[in-house]
């Protein structure tokens, strides 16, 4: 009885890491997308944080990630884009120099 709850753990770790995977090659993807239709030059995109909170009086599980950008080749901004599972909720940019 234990092994089957051992197996269930483990199948359960792995499919939350796949997801997580899934996620995160989804927020690369939309990243360029979005700072390509902004003019803007992809640099990268990292993983923020995890927050659970409400939106429209439904709890969901949010996923804020750092995306770099340049906006005339010299300088390196940071903008925010969020998720929830693989759904774009925002893209929030900072000021930047054209």
């Amino acid at each position: 009885m234990d092994f089957v709850w051992l197996l269930l753990l483990g199948m359960a770790f792995v499919y939350a890491f796949l997801l997580q995977r899934k996620q995160d090659e989804t927020a690369v993807k939309l990243a360029k997308h979005l700072c390509k239709q902004q003019e803007l030059q992809f640099l990268e995109c990292a993983r923020g944080k995890h927050q659970f909170s409400k939106l429209d009086n439904r709890w969901r599980w949010f996923t804020s990630y750092q995306v770099d950008f340049s906006g005339d080749g010299e300088s390196r901004y940071q903008a925010e884009l969020r998720l929830s599972g693989l759904r774009y909720l925002s893209f929030q940019l900072p000021p930047y120099r054209v």
